[in-house]
């Protein structure tokens, strides 16, 4: 008997073969229930070439944002330790007489605090109140209210999510998501875990030394090959621990957390019907933005092919996650595109690609409505 073609697997197979990734990992599932998953290709090609498995963990980059932080920030709205409506200088003294005082917890979280998108702000320091003091000293590039991506504006909300529970997110993440999901390979690459062997990133920091240009003066970047620690150079400079990046898991593992979101799960205590509507519904309507997510209408990776409401996110790394509350789907694709260097290439096709086929599969599907 011949087995159906899988149109998942061939998308990963066909962007590996193109070169535009070294390897991959993918899960597909609808209600719980997998219906695509694997790996193709190499999860390192340096020093030595080491296979893609189910189970290799990743640098997840800016998927960090929703899956941990704005996580996070839900659910100790959801318990009353904080509100995300209150101004940041509530837990950011050091932001109070700056442009950003007023700015809203919220705000950061959907990306409308007028926060530019990135700054080198290692180049100043490092540690949290160093890092602090950088965003103060910055004027707004947009109106606050405009949307305008911005990591700083997650860093922000990571360290105020840290204030207001008393606790590293590292920490948190590990009590209060990684532990009562059993996720075992999913958490910061700090102290003991299976980082050593997680998918290599970048060999040294060529990208970052480009893009801090002449600000970069005689500053030294990491010239090794970047793994097991994480590959964003303001989140390295807060020893792996930050709100816009920093997380690292496996593809199941993160597709467990998504799950957990759509299902409610009862173990993720300040998960309440409040806080998943900030995590899944547009903040405000008409936004394009959830609480942590971006929908799919706004995403180059998704639009056309997912429902245009749906929450996903995607991650400089190579890694994305769409969930698709309409069906009870979840949708994740992991790749080190940026192993062994960062090519000057625009990864959304092969995303795009990669999710036309997946929601062409849960479409077909026995008893699936269409996604």
């Amino acid at each position: 008997m011949t087995l159906p073609a899988d149109p998942v697997r061939q998308a990963v197979a066909d962007a590996v073969d193109a070169g535009r990734a070294p390897g991959a990992v993918w899960w597909v599932e609808r209600g719980g229930v997998p219906v695509s998953h694997g790996a193709a290709g190499a999860a390192a090609t340096e020093p030595e070439r080491d296979a893609a498995a189910e189970d290799t963990v990743y640098d997840l980059a800016s998927l960090t944002k929703p899956l941990s932080t704005a996580l996070l920030a839900a659910l100790l709205e959801g318990e009353g330790a904080l509100e995300l409506d209150q101004a940041c200088g509530r837990f950011l003294p050091e932001l109070r007489r700056s442009p950003w005082s007023e700015v809203t917890l919220l705000e950061l979280g959907t990306h409308r605090s007028g926060l530019p998108a990135w700054e080198p702000l290692y180049l100043s320091g490092t540690g949290r109140r160093s890092y602090l003091r950088a965003i103060a000293a910055l004027a707004p590039t947009t109106t606050r209210g405009q949307v305008l991506y911005s990591d700083l504006g997650y860093i922000a909300l990571g360290i105020a999510v840290e204030r207001a529970a008393g606790r590293p997110l590292d920490v948190l993440f590990r009590e209060r998501v990684a532990t009562v999901l059993g996720l075992a390979r999913t958490g910061f690459a700090v102290g003991d875990g299976p980082w050593a062997r997680a998918a290599p990133t970048e060999r040294g920091n060529a990208y970052e030394r480009r893009l801090a240009g002449s600000r970069a003066g005689g500053a030294r970047f990491r010239d090794h090959l970047l793994r097991g620690e994480v590959h964003d150079g303001n989140a390295f400079g807060l020893g792996g621990v930050a709100g816009h990046a920093g997380l690292f898991g496996t593809a199941e593992e993160v597709a467990r957390i998504a799950r957990a979101i759509l299902s409610a799960a009862p173990n993720l205590a300040g998960l309440t019907s409040g806080a998943r509507a900030r995590l899944l519904s547009e903040q405000p309507a008409g936004s394009g933005r959830t609480f942590g997510f971006v929908t799919a209408a706004g995403s180059t990776a998704a639009a056309g092919v997912l429902p245009p409401t749906a929450p996903g996110h995607v991650g400089f790394t190579g890694t994305s996650i769409w969930l698709l509350p309409g069906i009870d789907a979840v949708v994740v694709l992991l790749t080190n595109r940026v192993h062994p260097e960062v090519e000057d290439v625009d990864f959304q096709p092969v995303r795009l690609a990669f999710h036309r086929a997946a929601a062409g599969l849960l479409a077909s599907a026995p008893g699936a409505p269409s996604a």
